[in-house]
């Protein structure tokens, strides 16, 4: 049929629905223009962010000089929190550059900073423990603590907060039976046999560093089998979920918060170029690294004096030091883009236990270091039930502010 014009109606074609415009490839959904990336320049830019960054010279000044050590390790973690937010941003303005995988891996290993190091120093020094403890406070924090929070501030005005079901399950599932595989070496100890009067029952130091190796093995084969999951096979379902989250999104907002939380194309927000980018991702793990150094130290001497505990490993390390990366999740989900912050808690638990926890077992072995998977019997049934919970809680694709509660108050 032909118009009143003359022009061939079918020569119009129909318009999209929202969500396969919101998940075409060139949708703005990765890099500068995604809801972290936004929230992350904000957040990095606040008046009080830089004027912690005077803390990084005092904390790195403390160390050396040989001042008291809760000094030394609380300057040194306060001046975590700028640095992780320069290095959070200079690794998304470095995606354009570095492409998918590149960046995916650089977001695994120096996005996990404060982990990865922590986990560095302390296994030239033989403390497995203090890797241990950073490792499981960080996933605790992510697990419970941030995703509790982003549901309980984003859905305490509304019935429900919906995220897609189907690619939440999957990994959930799969950060579940990651979660198992960590714990296994501290079971084998507990309970080495149901006949504890064999002598078989003993389970040696050696067992324990061989089925630990054994483990990071399978756990790094499977993370590169995550990421061709991720970045090629199913592609398609990370952007159909991402589209659907920015459909709902455009649909439940006004057009006032919709131009509030997107920034126009032409107008993309960027506080480094790519080459100032990469200096400035060089100065602050530099920077991250001496810090942790005086850290380890200061907590490696209290614990040798029998005057301290693993508690601030445990709990201030990863809850002060990647407090940036918590707020821009918890932020993003206030402004309606709770699949995105729900997603961003899962990668980054995923990354932290396939990629960051077995290199480090595997290589404190190359280092000559007896660093495995054994942790104590508190670390390991805090991560199990961590996991449990919080797949329990996001299972059924929806949530609600109670579900925040709990999760925060567990």
């Amino acid at each position: 049929m032909e118009g009143p014009s003359g022009i061939s109606a079918e020569s119009d074609p129909p318009t999209p629905p929202p969500s396969e415009r919101a998940s075409s490839p060139t949708a703005p959904l990765h890099g500068r223009t995604s809801p972290f990336h936004l929230a992350i320049m904000r957040i990095g830019s606040h008046p009080v962010l830089k004027a912690l960054a005077g803390f990084v010279l005092l904390g790195l000044l403390s160390g050396l000089l040989g001042w008291p050590r809760q000094l030394v390790f609380w300057l040194n973690l306060v001046a975590f929190v700028p640095l992780m937010a320069i290095i959070t941003i200079a690794i998304t303005e470095l995606s354009h550059t570095l492409g998918p995988f590149l960046h995916e891996i650089l977001k695994s290993t120096l996005g996990n900073s404060v982990e990865l190091m922590v986990g560095l120093v302390s296994a030239q020094m033989g403390q497995g423990r203090i890797f241990h403890s950073v490792v499981v406070g960080s996933i605790l924090c992510y697990s419970l603590l941030v995703l509790g929070s982003c549901f309980l501030i984003s859905g305490y005005d509304k019935e429900h907060l919906h995220f897609d079901r189907n690619l939440t399950s999957i990994m959930s599932s799969l950060m579940m039976m990651v979660c198992i595989s960590l714990v296994l070496p501290g079971v084998m100890v507990t309970f080495p046999s149901l006949d504890t009067l064999s002598i078989s029952a003993v389970v040696t130091s050696h067992e324990v560093q061989m089925v630990s190796y054994g483990i990071a093995l399978i756990l790094l084969g499977l993370f590169g089998v995550f990421l061709l999951f991720q970045l090629k096979s199913h592609a398609a379902l990370f952007r159909i979920a991402e589209g659907a989250a920015e459909s709902h999104l455009s649909d439940a907002s006004s057009e006032t918060r919709a131009d509030d939380i997107r920034m126009p194309m032409d107008h993309e927000p960027v506080m480094f170029t790519p080459q100032s980018a990469g200096v400035a991702l060089l100065i602050a793990v530099a920077c991250l690294t001496g810090g942790v150094v005086h850290i380890v130290n200061s907590v490696n001497a209290a614990l040798e004096r029998g005057t301290g505990t693993s508690f601030p490993i445990l709990v201030w390390v990863p809850l002060v030091g990647n407090v940036s990366k918590y707020l821009t999740i918890v932020v993003i989900s206030r402004q309606g883009h709770v699949e995105v912050a729900v997603r961003n808690i899962l990668n980054s638990v995923l990354r932290l236990t396939l990629l960051v926890t077995p290199t480090l077992v595997l290589m404190g072995w190359s280092l000559g270091q007896s660093v495995t998977l054994q942790m104590d019997n508190f670390e390991a049934t805090m991560l199990f039930l961590a996991a449990m919970v919080m797949s329990h809680v996001i299972h059924e694709g929806r949530a609600n502010y109670f579900d925040g509660l709990m999760l925060c108050g567990t």
